[in-house]
């Protein structure tokens, strides 16, 4: 006969399933994580990217020479590699002023914009 062996050591079947099940839990959310950061990193890039598009666009017409033109006006812009689309209204203000607000989208048929910016262009007969 055998003798019963008293000093048995190991994991049961049940304990080795249970640590997998944790770490299969772990390396999900992992991955999961890893996914939304890289898709919120390009949204990121994007919208960064579109800001620079708005304030260039803002400064350009700022810096004409004469009044910019009343209106909606529609531009494409191209910038790392990508065509941007910029619709600017200006509206004539009091106080001499022209309220320009620019909305910079990367589909042209698009309602919604990725960027805005607002900004103000003075008389020109006043700009040194």
């Amino acid at each position: 006969m055998r003798s019963p062996i008293k000093n048995v050591r190991g994991f049961t079947l049940v304990e080795v399933l249970v640590a997998m099940t944790i770490l299969a839990v772990g390396v999900t959310a992992l991955v999961s994580a890893s996914a939304a950061s890289t898709f919120r990193s390009g949204k990121l890039r994007e919208r960064e990217v579109a800001r620079w598009v708005a304030t260039n666009h803002l400064n350009t017409l700022q810096a004409l020479p004469g009044w910019p033109d009343l209106g909606a006006k529609n531009t494409e812009v191209e910038m790392v590699k990508q065509t941007w689309y910029v619709r600017t209204r200006t509206k004539n203000e009091n106080l001499g002023l022209r309220r320009m607000d620019i909305e910079v989208r990367l589909n042209q048929d698009s309602d919604g914009y990725i960027y805005s910016v607002t900004g103000f262009a003075g008389d020109p007969k006043h700009r040194f």
